[in-house]
């Protein structure tokens, strides 16, 4: 959960609003005057900082520059009495994100502040982009994942819709980043929205905003993914599973890039590229009258297959060095080295869960091991047990028996006492019981 650092001379303001955004989860932390906000935010770097103009010391006013003047960059939500236009243009003008007048009500700086911590995330990730490839753009070693690669990089440079199409876990939003950094949109932002994470009643809200009063809870307005995406690129993963009613009311958005808030009038229109995703066979829904015909075409301008893993195992290695180096500096250790036939045992799996299985396992592997180097009993036990099935010369057999050996060896040397022998084989106590019943030794 984002940090935040609570600024005011009032003990009760500051003490209620702890309160309130440490029931929620948020580290919170508080400030009494501008010159303890400075030492603190110096030195903690909030994610959001709630400031009170009028304080003894050091204002608000005169935090503000400073916080310019060092450099650093957190948002803002300045709370004050005095809120008058006079007072609130100041601070806007050294980088306020909102401006909220006292007495307020305690749902409306929630609100506040969760607006200006999805601005604040969408402003970072778009950096992020800008910067250019790093470790969480697409790996592309085998030729299946270059030739995607190749067509995603042609889809970019038009405004055209692009359908990704693939199974769960194989990089679809990875390969959406991509586009957007690769199109003439990539100053703007990256908006991302899972339709199935989102229950259907919250939906509609969530992408097109809602204006205040238009629910129970809706204590001010709020601009929705579909508003935040203006001029850059609107992602919608799992775009199959949206129900029918919700198909019409996207539909509309991307015939004529318009749409209203909930609980609103006005029509806006948006300047938007859209890029879907779905492991769905879309082209069996709509026969099977599950999703519209005028959506899907509407959809598929532009389809890019995505392969599953087990089409590209030419990416297993460099993803697995990757994840590694992931995890080893994570876990604030040395990197480990990965020997050769570890990774064609990597290569060699069927992996059902894509890259999203791989990294997963690699991380585990990498948090729990004790030594310099991976090995084969690192990885999960089904893993030999299974065989892979894709390993030729009996790769895995081999490998499989002289593990069950040196288990069963190191039971000899400590005369079956488990404790003792995962000792001697650096395993846990319960992983090791966990290899014993799976080679039924």
């Amino acid at each position: 959960m984002p940090t935040l650092l609570i600024v005011d001379d009032d003990a009760n303001i500051r003490e209620s609003l702890r309160d309130r955004f440490a029931a929620r989860g948020h580290d919170v932390s508080t400030a009494v005057d501008g010159k303890d906000a400075l030492v603190k935010i110096r030195r903690d770097r909030p994610d959001l900082v709630l400031l009170d103009l009028q304080m003894p010391e050091l204002d608000g006013i005169g935090v503000l520059p400073k916080l310019q003047q060092d450099g650093i960059d957190v948002t803002v939500v300045v709370i004050t009495a005095f809120g008058t236009v006079d007072r609130a243009v100041p601070a806007m003008t050294n980088g306020a994100y909102a401006f909220i007048p006292k007495p307020f009500e305690p749902a409306l700086v929630e609100e506040t502040v969760k607006r200006a911590l999805e601005r604040t995330n969408l402003q970072c990730e778009n950096r992020a982009l800008r910067a250019g490839p790093d470790e969480s753009g697409p790996v592309a070693e085998d030729p299946r994942s270059k030739e995607t690669l190749e067509l995603a990089a042609r889809a970019a440079k038009s405004a055209a819709t692009v359908l990704l199409l693939g199974e769960s876990g194989t990089g679809k939003e990875v390969l959406a980043h991509e586009i957007h950094r690769r199109s003439p949109r990539a100053a703007g932002p990256f908006v991302a929205v899972n339709c199935v994470a989102i229950p259907e009643t919250l939906l509609e809200s969530e992408l097109f905003g809602h204006e205040k009063g238009a629910f129970t809870g809706a204590v001010a307005r709020r601009q929705g993914k579909v508003e935040l995406a203006h001029r850059g690129t609107l992602f919608l993963d799992e775009i199959g599973d949206i129900t029918p009613g919700f198909q019409a009311k996207l539909l509309r958005v991307l015939q004529e890039r318009a749409f209203e808030r909930v609980g609103g009038n006005e029509t806006i229109h948006v300047d938007i590229r859209v890029v879907a995703a779905t492991n769905r066979d879309l082209k069996a829904a709509v026969s099977e009258g599950k999703f519209r015909e005028d959506l899907f075409y509407r959809l598929n301008v532009i389809s890019i297959p995505v392969p599953a893993l087990r089409e590209r195992r030419g990416d297993v290695r460099p993803l697995v060095q990757r994840f590694v180096a992931g995890a080893a500096r994570e876990a604030k250790r040395p990197v480990p080295a990965v020997p050769d036939e570890v990774m064609r045992l990597l290569e060699a799996q069927p992996w059902p869960g894509n890259v999203r299985e791989l990294k997963n396992v690699v991380e585990r592997a990498v948090v729990l091991l004790e030594g310099d180097e991976l090995t084969a009993g690192d990885l999960p036990a089904e893993m030999i047990s299974a065989g892979g099935g894709a390993a030729p010369g009996g790769f895995h057999d081999q490998v499989a028996e002289q593990r069950k050996r040196i288990v069963k060896e190191a039971l000899e040397r400590t005369g079956g006492n488990q404790t003792k022998a995962a000792e001697l084989l650096g395993l846990q106590r319960t992983y090791l019981a966990r290899l014993i019943r799976q080679m039924e030794i």
